[in-house]
């Protein structure tokens, strides 16, 4: 049934279990809505299999849902500053050994990326970033007439770092996705010190945001968060979201980490919103739960590997993916396949120029929702099952 604010209020007044006892409602947020507008006509159907926006299907752990529990009350009604916001910053704070005036913290990471760009770029000063890589900087460059250099990215679906530390020269930021949305792929943390450096060494007024909103799903070893290099370079910060591996997307709530002025450079920028009351509660406690984002990252892990071996099965190859979704070459238009897959109930993701002719991005749900859509699959693309793959 869907939320309505009336009915909100409503199940508040039965003491607020009910609305928060499914955890889909939290972890599926529908904040792709902006670039996937289609959806907000297709009917909220429970048996849709939706696995086009990289939610996170098994939404937020326990403790974070005992926090969110745990938050209401009448103290709600007074939330003029709301409830733990400068508890949650301190908390993202010990995580990378940093000091509170070192996060900003804003009601996705997605506002801090729009702001990142308003702050930084402008008609003389271009926003660099790979494509095809996540859109979100590109659309708000485009929107206030600010340049624009897209870099391909590589024949292994990587970003081209060479490229785009060229590219950097002058220019007001870099965009760095890493790990990259929508292929999956990601650099090790050598590689991206090693941009950062050459960038900062060639043109040290260039700013560069490092988006890790994936990074939590990473296997790789090698690959690991850049927030030393943003705190030791002026300019340089990451961006990372609770929508993903902790299971928020609808509670919306994200931050950056960087130099002190880099952050109030990106405050005055854009507004970020205002984290709420059980935003911050659920935040501050999914970080606290380290274990269960371990236990997230290996399922799915498993959930990804089948995927993937299943495709390979049917004779389709996907990029190296470390995130929670993987990019398929298909060799036929994403838009035929996402029609056709839609008809059959399941929801896939949108074009991603210039692959959008041969390559899909597909979200990874539960093994359950997975195993479903594979079936899917087969019948779209005219492969048959074998009992191996099943």
């Amino acid at each position: 049934m869907p939320l309505t604010r009336r009915g909100f209020v409503r199940t508040l007044g039965l003491g607020g279990a009910a609305v928060l006892s499914s955890t889909s409602i939290i972890g599926r947020g529908r904040e792709a809505l902006a670039w996937e507008p289609w959806l907000a006509q297709q009917p909220d159907d429970a048996h849709m299999i939706k696995i086009s926006s990289n939610e996170n299907a098994r939404g937020p752990g326990p403790k974070a849902m005992d926090a969110l529990h745990g938050g209401i009350s009448t103290r709600i009604g007074r939330g003029y500053p709301p409830d733990h916001r400068e508890e949650l910053v301190s908390t993202i704070a010990s995580v990378y050994g940093i000091e509170p005036e070192n996060v900003l913290i804003a009601t996705g990471s997605g506002a801090i990326l729009q702001a990142g760009v308003r702050a930084f770029c402008s008609a003389t000063k271009q926003l660099v970033t790979a494509v095809p890589s996540y859109g979100m900087p590109n659309q708000m460059a485009e929107q206030m007439g600010a340049g624009l250099t897209l870099v391909p990215t590589d024949g292994l679906a990587l970003l081209n770092l060479d490229a785009m530390a060229v590219a950097a020269s002058g220019a007001g930021m870099v965009f760095l996705c890493n790990p990259n949305n929508p292929t999956g792929t990601a650099h090790s943390a050598r590689a991206v010190e090693d941009f950062v450096r050459r960038v900062k060494q060639r043109s040290p007024a260039t700013n560069i945001l490092i988006d890790e909103a994936y990074l939590d799903y990473v296997m790789n070893p090698a690959v690991k968060t850049a927030s030393s290099l943003a705190m030791e370079y002026p300019g340089v910060f990451i961006t990372r979201t609770f929508s993903k591996a902790h299971g928020m997307a609808g509670l919306r709530l994200g931050y950056a980490v960087g130099q002190t002025e880099t952050l109030q450079a990106i405050g005055r920028a854009w507004g970020l919103g205002s984290v709420n009351t059980l935003s911050a509660a659920a935040g501050i406690a999914s970080l606290k739960d380290p274990k269960h984002i371990a236990a997230e990252r290996q399922e799915n892990h498993r959930i990804r590997e089948f995927a993937i071996a299943a495709f390979k099965d049917m004779g389709f190859e996907s990029t190296a993916s470390e995130t929670n979704f993987i990019f398929v070459n298909l060799g036929r238009p994403a838009s035929e396949f996402r029609e056709a897959c839609q008809e059959h109930g399941v929801q896939v993701g949108r074009d991603f120029p210039p692959m959008e002719q041969t390559h899909s991005r597909i979200s990874l749900g539960t093994m359950q929702e997975m195993q479903k859509a594979i079936q899917v699959f087969r019948q779209v693309l005219a492969v048959p099952s074998n009992s191996a793959a099943n």
